[in-house]
């Protein structure tokens, strides 16, 4: 099967790096930026084309996109017309009509329509769905879950002012970055039925949009959180996470080896070997070793001494492989789909519209206004 991967940026750069050593056919890459494509294809040996319509042409039986989000559904709605089978980042597209209207289309689609799950791989993340799923602290009540990173290390190798990031009409400005946490705050917590949100731009960042995003979440279930992202944290590290139940309270931080669990009479601590598929995510990061070691060998750098454990790159090649043996019919792709996706743009697309009505909006409402 030949897969053509749109993007030569540093998700498409993954992606490439996973579907050359997956070697299920040739890979082939589509960039517009002549530079950027002549670059990437040629470090990754592969053809590279500049010309979306010649890249099509050379008969690719599935395609990747890995693009500024808003610039998904074109790529999506010609592969959907051409039957492929069609992987892309999140959102899978950017616009709660577009996407309504493929999750339609979705029904009767024969090939495989992968939306991107790479965090559900993530051990801490497994190992918290399966708590809750286990009522280890009884029925969620409240979320907290808060995350920042400066916008200028998000890519160290190229002016933030350069790309999509900088950006909100591209899905920038870390609007995909609030598609990419809610999906995992709805996997454990179910769907959210209100937000109320402020997006606010506090700092000198010279970009387009805001921040700074603050949502008070209200969920069908009955639960409250609270969601915090921005990109003005400088040496941060990474996310925070609690959870209180009836019974007990989880909580997790991105500097911690740990998920701890209190219940007022024991207090327990769930390493990341305890995620249920801990087997599967060591081999996997003992691939992604052997693959990062190769590139650092190819590219003139001495490989890595160090000995093989976790690593987070890792998510992405399990979720690439699970995709290519979805499409190879191997077994239906499960991780997520178009529903799951929708309701996760829906409530996006409610939290954009909450801040701009300064109110607290029901995602149902935020559809029935054209929000």
């Amino acid at each position: 099967m030949k897969i053509l991967a749109i993007g030569g940026g540093s998700m498409g750069r993954r992606r490439l790096r996973d579907l050359i050593y997956l070697n299920v056919g040739e890979v082939i890459l589509f960039e517009p930026v002549p530079e950027r494509c002549a670059e990437t294809a040629a470090f990754f040996g592969v053809r590279g084309f500049t010309n979306f319509d010649e890249a099509l042409a050379q008969n690719p039986g599935a395609i990747t996109i890995s693009t500024p989000p808003a610039l998904h559904e074109g790529y999506v709605r010609k592969a959907m017309e051409l039957g492929l089978h069609v992987f892309a980042e999140v959102p899978f597209v950017f616009t709660v009509e577009a996407l309504t209207e493929i999750a339609d289309k979705a029904r009767s689609y024969d090939a495989v329509l992968g939306v991107s799950h790479t965090i559900r791989y993530y051990p801490p993340y497994r190992i918290i769905h399966d708590a809750l799923k286990d009522g280890v602290i009884g029925k969620p009540l409240y979320l907290e879950y808060s995350l920042g990173n400066h916008l200028a290390d998000w890519h160290s190798y190229e002016n933030y002012r350069n790309y999509y990031a900088s950006d909100v009409r591209l899905g920038g400005a870390g609007m995909d970055m609030i598609l990419h946490e809610l999906s995992p705050i709805q996997w454990w917590m179910g769907d959210i039925e209100s937000v109320y949100a402020r997006l606010s731009k506090v700092s000198s960042l010279e970009i387009t949009g805001p921040d700074n995003h603050d949502v008070l979440l209200f969920f069908a279930s009955g639960a409250r959180g609270f969601f915090h992202h921005d990109v003005i944290e400088r040496g941060t590290i990474g996310r925070h996470i609690r959870i209180a139940g009836e019974d007990g309270t989880l909580e997790w931080h991105q500097n911690l080896p740990t998920i701890r669990v209190y219940d007022g009479k024991q207090n327990r601590e769930y390493p990341f070997d305890k995620a249920r598929d801990w087997h599967t995510a060591l081999e996997a990061s003992r691939e992604m070793s052997g693959i990062l070691s190769r590139q650092r060998s190819e590219s003139g750098q001495p490989p890595s001494a160090e000995a093989p454990s976790f690593t987070y790159e890792s998510c992405y090649l399990r979720e690439m492989r699970h995709f290519l043996e979805a499409a190879k019919g191997k077994h239906p792709y499960t991780m997520t789909n178009i529903k799951e996706e929708l309701q996760t743009v829906r409530t996006f697309h409610a939290i954009v519209a909450s801040s701009e009505m300064k109110r607290e909006l029901s995602v149902e409402e935020s559809l029935a206004k054209g929000a």
